[in-house]
């Protein structure tokens, strides 16, 4: 991760430089990313790169640790408008990505698409999350568990990976063909469906999810 140098950067030129970072690795993938072309767009001698980071993998991983959490604190809130419904959650999200493909600029998801779409094989970790626990502490209060047959940690541990990484891979499926986007959201719906209600009929489990 960065150094106390970098953080100690006035704002303005910290910024400047992580706008830069952030350029390049948007613009080819991870492998291609080169550190010349981030300090010449920053400004900078090349000494002052490693400064700052040790080299460009742990640039990158700083960089997915910060949007990371800003859309980790995004979908808390979207969680806790849905009254705990980690399922209905999901789906508003894919939503939102969906209307953010079709439509305007946003500072955090353009930045993700773009990251997403040229390294189509990066790790799901570096896009979600690299430490279930964290998921845990971020959602223990939010998710609405008085539903679930446990309410151990395990067991919710557990549903919240379940679920994340069925939308994520919508997600990545929709990112490699944008015009199944809505044929995608019926099968995460189906998804899903089947980690709410399971698979097997019985008395208790009926109907399933509202589009």
């Amino acid at each position: 991760m960065c150094t106390e140098t970098f953080l100690r950067l006035p704002e303005e030129k910290r910024g400047r430089f992580l706008d830069a970072a952030w350029a390049e690795f948007t613009a080819v993938p991870f492998a291609r990313a080169s550190i010349n072309q981030i300090i010449r767009r920053a400004g900078i001698p090349r000494g002052s790169f490693y400064q700052y980071f040790t080299d460009k993998s742990d640039l990158f991983s700083y960089l997915m640790e910060d949007v990371r959490g800003q859309i980790l604190e995004e979908v808390r809130e979207i969680l806790e408008r849905a009254r705990g419904d980690i399922f209905r959650t999901a789906v508003v999200i894919y939503d939102s990505f969906l209307d953010q493909l079709r439509q305007g600029p946003h500072p955090v998801m353009d930045r993700m698409i773009s990251v997403m779409r040229i390294n189509p094989k990066i790790d799901l970790d570096r896009m979600v999350v690299s430490n279930p626990e964290e998921v845990m502490e971020l959602y223990a209060g939010a998710v609405d568990a008085g539903r679930f047959r446990r309410q151990d940690r395990a067991f919710l541990l557990q549903v919240c990976c379940l679920t994340a990484f069925s939308l994520v891979g919508t997600v990545l499926a929709t990112l490699e063909h944008p015009e199944r986007g809505e044929r995608n959201r019926e099968e995460l719906m189906e998804k899903l469906e089947i980690l709410q209600w399971g698979c097997v009929k019985t008395e208790e489990t009926e109907g399933g999810m509202e589009p």
